[in-house]
Parts: C-alpha cells; sequence; structure tokens
C-alpha cells in the first residue's frame, strides 16, 4: 500500500478541515439517500404516464407533495429543537421509507394524493433537523465548505437517479419506489450508528417559537427572496418536463437533463465553493440568482435535448452558487436554540414554492406561452439578484 505524498495530504486536509467524524457519517448517508431518490424527479411523468392523469391533475398531486412539506419542514424545525435532530432525522427516514412502498402500491386517486401529501411531510422532516445538526457541529468559518459538501454529495446521488431513474421507468415504477425507499432505511442505519444527538440545553432565560424566525426583521426579507428563486427553481419538475414532453422527448431525455445538473454539481462545486467560502452573503447569492434566470430563460429557445442540456447547465452554475451560502445565511442567524426553526422556516420558503409552482405554472403557461413564461422566469430571478444586494449588504472592510 502506498502512502500519500506530501500534497495529497495537504488536499486532503483542506478538505476535511472543520469537519467532524459525525458529518461525515451525516454525509455518507445522504449519499446513499439521494443515490436512491428516483420518485419525486420522475413524480409528474408517474401521474401523467402511468396513471393517466393530466399535467393540471398531476400538477395538483405533486402540489400535495408540497403542502405535506410544509407541515414537514415546519414541524422538522420544531422537533429539532425540541426531540432532537437525531431523534428527528430517524422519525423521517423510517416513516418516509413506508410511505414510499405505500405510494407505489396505491391506485385510487385520492389515496395517491394523500400519499404523496404523507410523503412530502416525512420526507421534509429531515431538512432542518439535518442542517441544524451541521451548524450545531461545525465552526461558522467552515460551514460554507460543510454545507457545500453536503450539497455536493446530495447532487451526486441525484445525479445517479435521474440518469437510471429515467431508463428505468420506461419498464414500470415498481422498482423504483423500492429502491427509493431501500435507500432511506439504509440512511437511518447509517446515521443510528454514527450520529450523535447534538442539540444544546437550553437554559431558562431562552425563548422563541415556530413563528420566531418570521418576526426577525433582518430575516424576513431573505426569506422572501428565497422563495422567488425556489419558484423559479421548482419549474424543473414542473413547467420543463411539459416543455420537453410537447416537443416530443421522453422521460428518459428529462432523466440526461436532469443528470447534467447533478453531474454539473459534482465536477464544479468543489471549484466554485473556494469563490464563495469568505466575504459577504449578498453578491454570491445576487450572482447566483442572475445565472439561474438565465438558465431558465434559455430555456425558450430550446427544440431538441442538447440546448436544453445547456440550459440546465446554466441555471445549475447559479444554484451552485446559492445552495451552500443559502444555508449558512440562516446558520449564521439562528440563535443556537432555535438553529431548527429557522432551517425550518427556510425550508418553508421552498415547501411553499414546491406547493405553488405546479398550481400557478400551467394555469400562466395557458395564458402566456411557455416562450413567454420562461422569459418572465429571468425578469423575476433578477429582480431577486437586486433584493440580495439591498437585504445582505457587504461587511464594511476594517
Amino acid at each position: 500500500m502506498t502512502s500519500l505524498s506530501v500534497t495529497e495530504r495537504g488536499s486532503l486536509h483542506r478538505f476535511t478541515e472543520g469537519l467532524p467524524r459525525a458529518y461525515w457519517f451525516l454525509w455518507a448517508g445522504l449519499l446513499i439517500n439521494r443515490t436512491g431518490s428516483f420518485i419525486v424527479p420522475l413524480m409528474t411523468v408517474y401521474l401523467t404516464r402511468e396513471r393517466g392523469l393530466s399535467l393540471i391533475e398531476a400538477g395538483s398531486i405533486l402540489a400535495m407533495y408540497g403542502v405535506g412539506s410544509i407541515a414537514g419542514t415546519t414541524l422538522g424545525g420544531f422537533l429539532a429543537d425540541r426531540l432532537g435532530r437525531r431523534a428527528t432525522l430517524l422519525v423521517s427516514l423510517v416513516s418516509s421509507s413506508l410511505v414510499m412502498v405505500a405510494t407505489g402500491q396505491a391506485r385510487e386517486l385520492g389515496t395517491i394524493a394523500a400519499l404523496v401529501f404523507s410523503l412530502g411531510l416525512t420526507a421534509d422532516l429531515f431538512r432542518p433537523a439535518s442542517q441544524a445538526l451541521v451548524a450545531d457541529l461545525v465552526a461558522p468559518e467552515f460551514r460554507v465548505k460543510a454545507f457545500g459538501t453536503q450539497y455536493w454529495a446530495i447532487n451526486l446521488g441525484f445525479a445517479f437517479a435521474a440518469l437510471v431513474g429515467g431508463f428505468v421507468a420506461r419498464s414500470g415504477f415498481s422498482v423504483l419506489f423500492l429502491a427509493d425507499a431501500a435507500t432511506t432505511l439504509a440512511c437511518a442505519v447509517i446515521v443510528y450508528l454514527g450520529v450523535p444527538e447534538t442539540r444544546p440545553e437550553r437554559t431558562p432565560g431562552q425563548a422563541g417559537s415556530l413563528i420566531t424566525p418570521f418576526f426577525d426583521r433582518a430575516f424576513v426579507p431573505f426569506l422572501l427572496l428565497s422563495y422567488v428563486t425556489a419558484f423559479v427553481f421548482m419549474q424543473h419538475l414542473t413547467s420543463l418536463p411539459k416543455d420537453m414532453t410537447d416537443k416530443g422527448l421522453g422521460p428518459e431525455a428529462f432523466g440526461m437533463a436532469l443528470a447534467a445538473n447533478g453531474v454539473l454539481i459534482v465536477l464544479l462545486q468543489p471549484l466554485v465553493l473556494r469563490a464563495v467560502t469568505t466575504g459577504g452573503r449578498g453578491r454570491p447569492l445576487a450572482l447566483g440568482a442572475l445565472i439561474t434566470g438565465i438558465g431558465f430563460g434559455l430555456t425558450a429557445f430550446a427544440q431538441a435535448l442538447p440546448m436544453f442540456v445547456v440550459s440546465v447547465a446554466v441555471w445549475t452554475l447559479g444554484e451552485i452558487v446559492m445552495a451552500p451560502v443559502n444555508s449558512t445565511v440562516v446558520a449564521d442567524r439562528a440563535p443556537a436554540h432555535l438553529r431548527g426553526r429557522y432551517q425550518g422556516a427556510f425550508g418553508l420558503t421552498w415547501s411553499l414554492a414546491l406547493v405553488t409552482a405546479p398550481v400557478i405554472s400551467p394555469r400562466l403557461i395557458a395564458i402566456t406561452g411557455l416562450t413567454t413564461f420562461w422569459g418572465l422566469c429571468f425578469v423575476a430571478c433578477a429582480a431577486a439578484s437586486v433584493g440580495y444586494l439591498v437585504a445582505l449588504p457587504e461587511p464594511a472592510r476594517r
């Protein structure tokens, strides 16, 4: 066995510095879980092709996932602060795997809607607890790296899931539901074995409730801007598959386009991470929002798979810039005993986008047409870009 060179040891140290052992257990669990996350990206395809629903009907069902996600992120933040980070993660993983199996077996429209709601609720208990746990484990100066490296693992798994899921879906979705549930349970085992409880003890003078983050005047503008960019981003689950289907592209093409998202994050995240680790938060978020808008705006010019991949590549770059900075803004702003609730409030903006995008977008597209709709997505992100510069000014230099 050969030993690592001095250069390799230095690179490994820079990669792992400030990130404790428990963080890497969570990281590994997320990687395995996301490697099997086949269903949610293909939910619109599943509902329209396998269950014969219209796009508006499928959008309404997908919105139920978002409604469940709203409840899940809110409850997950509360449980993370009261019950504990680790306990909330385990409840989320075990319950969502069971609901996933049941969803794959459901046939009645009402049953599917109820289970999709339950899936959103149970799955999104995880997110605020996970982010609060990372904030507990990692010192402030390493948090952008921690969230960025975690996001890298999530998308490494996502790239695999999107690519494989799109091809397997042509033969049927039953295997995908079971595989998704199995990898979720595998993540639960890893969390159980390697992740300790990190919830800080509350002192008698500490106060806070579920709505505390929404009365934080410095935090609310950030939440509003997050919703705008999230709404545009959610078009990859609603309007993008609609556009590709209208142009004769099947689920495997959609899977390939989304796989480009994951692959680019895997390749570029470490490089971009170095540029956003230091300095203020407003500028990278503004740049990321603008690039995201450009990417979705380019979809208006896509007629075949290569151009769709180009547009995905551009908004992926915006996502790479924004994702770790977003989570760090929340971690830096939240009091230690309210980290779960602040992360839940941030997650709520994405859950609301997941609810409203499938409902609003098809109706807006019916009025404007897809070409104009993609232009509106660019305008919304450009406005959010200016908003980030105003809401998160650069810190004064000493």
